[in-house]
């Protein structure tokens, strides 16, 4: 008898609590329908998340999806009249994720089968007019969690968005509507999508929203740039390469830095020859682009099997400067290059004195004093490149030129 009184016991108490949660969803739904808003009913259902007899249930989560959804359309009517209190901006982007995520909960849930083994969705239909009818907000709310420094939400919105487009009865009511978006849209929504997550440093979601915008077609100089700088900080070299090989058709006239990226590649992983063939047929397309030599040296600066390659670099670089006199990057590197050529000669100059100044200034101190005029000029060009002042630093040492050493000196504890 004592095992059946406790038996009981246990059962009532089990019924107890179902019911006591169930009741709790109820008075969420009152709270729903009486217009409270999202907030407050989140925090009357939020037991029922956890209990076992209310957690699998579709309305559980619908409720509270739906009270969000509502308290959003209520403040889009402030707005329009001007009355939307402080925030209210960033709210609204906010009670669209929360409708959407706990919707998300709920669709599963609304599919399981009954006793039966049959399907009958209680919430689908009403969840999925309520997503559709608020498919435009999303990139409205994106812009508006963007403008208000809150790129997570931002990220989520534009993501919301463009997941619409995955959820087939979604489709079906906007294209039945005419609201259905081309893919254009999508693409850029995608793109500015991963520049939020790019803010918020969720790289591996910015490098995937990047590659979603391309699939979908966008493909503006901007997408290519900031998905290799993306690419660049989790040292995806791969991606870079792909990116940037991609890139070179559209705008590798506009942008030597594609040619040099790809370069690089190759340099990188000592496959000097694909390098080589890279940036000798961007000079062949466009012989007259500075830069292109610029990368073509450095290359040759790197090669241990091709003859003359130190002095390659240095026509190479030569060759950059006359194309484009502004090129501080080739005038530097070619100072740098008389500077190395000095060192060299220096190496393998007599050790007694009087041959020794002999040699020194009948061929070292002319590559120093046209080292001197030239790393002055890349300096000028850009005086944030502070190796040009090490460099000027030597030489004039060599040259024993105390008062412009004093000066160069000042100029590096600046």
């Amino acid at each position: 008898m004592k095992k059946t009184i406790s038996f009981l016991a246990l059962a009532a108490v089990t019924a107890m609590a179902a019911t006591a949660q169930q009741a709790v969803v109820k008075e969420a739904e009152r709270a729903y329908k009486g217009g409270k808003e999202a907030a407050e009913v989140v925090k009357i259902i939020t037991p029922a998340f956890s209990d076992p007899t209310t957690a699998q249930a579709a309305q559980t989560y619908f409720i509270p999806g739906a009270a969000s959804y509502k308290e959003y359309d209520h403040l889009l009517g402030l707005k329009q009249f001007n009355k939307l209190p402080e925030n209210g901006d960033k709210k609204m982007g906010q009670l669209l994720i929360q409708g959407f995520d706990y919707f998300t909960k709920a669709f599963p849930l609304d599919s399981i089968p009954d006793a039966k083994g049959k399907v009958k969705p209680k919430y689908s239909k009403e969840m999925v007019n309520t997503i559709v009818g608020h498919f435009a907000d999303y990139t409205n709310a994106g812009a508006d969690l963007w403008n208000a420094k809150d790129y997570e939400g931002a990220y989520r919105c534009w993501d919301i968005f463009c997941s619409i487009r995955e959820i087939p009865a979604a489709v079906k009511a906007l294209k039945a509507n005419n609201a259905m978006q081309p893919d254009t849209v999508f693409g850029e929504i995608a793109f500015n999508q991963a520049l939020a997550a790019w803010q918020c440093n969720k790289l591996p979601e910015a490098l995937a929203a990047f590659g979603n915008a391309k699939k979908l077609g966008y493909n503006k100089k901007g997408l290519y740039d900031y998905a290799i700088a993306v690419a660049t900080q989790l040292k995806n070299d791969d991606v870079v390469l792909a990116y940037a090989e991609e890139a070179i058709p559209l705008y590798g006239k506009e942008a030597p830095m594609y040619i040099s990226q790809v370069a690089n590649y190759y340099l990188q992983n000592k496959q000097l020859d694909k390098a080589f063939s890279v940036i000798n047929d961007a000079i062949a397309l466009a012989p007259n682009n500075s830069q292109y030599y610029v990368v073509q040296g450095v290359l040759y600066e790197n090669s241990e099997s091709t003859p003359d390659a130190k002095a390659k670099a240095k026509e190479s670089y030569k060759k950059a400067m006359e194309i484009d006199p502004k090129n501080a990057q080739a005038i530097y590197y070619y100072g740098r290059q008389l500077c190395e050529e000095a060192f060299a000669l220096g190496d393998t100059a007599p050790t007694k004195q009087d041959e020794y100044t002999a040699y020194f200034n009948e061929k070292i101190k002319p590559l120093f004093l046209q080292a001197a005029d030239i790393l002055e000029e890349a300096y000028n060009l850009n005086p944030d490149n502070t190796d040009v002042l090490k460099y000027l630093e030597n030489v004039y040492y060599n040259l024993n030129d105390d008062a412009k050493l004093n000066d160069v000196k000042k100029r590096m504890t600046y």
